[in-house]
């Protein structure tokens, strides 16, 4: 099997609604499956790699998120949404692997995928 690279759009926070758990379930199995997945953070989809989340009775969204960088994904959040939520420019406010970038990057990662799946509300 050649190996394939799946780019995703994530515009949705976490525990509102079902996309970012559906999108942690697509990016795990497409990484175990020997695929590349690189990863747009749009909108509220900043807030899904944030630190420091406590929500109760799940397992943080942005723990998800490092397993998914550790294992090989490359995150990218857009700087203008963070900026507008408060969060810093350098990363800091992200789990590590997380860049803050610009729309130009998520072009990138459209035209370098083989397949490219968005999660909206």
């Amino acid at each position: 099997m050649d190996k394939k690279t799946l780019g995703m759009l994530l515009l949705t926070g976490p525990y509102t609604y079902q996309n970012s758990e559906t999108f942690y379930e697509i990016a795990k199995t497409a990484l175990e499956k020997g695929h590349e997945v690189k990863v747009f953070l749009f909108v509220d989809g900043v807030n899904n790699a944030k630190l420091n989340q406590e929500p109760d009775p799940e397992r943080p969204m942005n723990e998800r998120f490092q397993e998914l960088a550790d294992a090989g994904a490359v995150f990218q959040a857009c700087g203008l949404c963070t900026t507008a939520r408060g969060f810093d420019q350098e990363g800091s406010d992200y789990t590590p692997g997380v860049e803050v970038t610009g729309l130009t990057e998520l072009a990138e990662i459209v035209g370098e995928c083989d397949r490219f799946l968005t999660f909206v509300p």
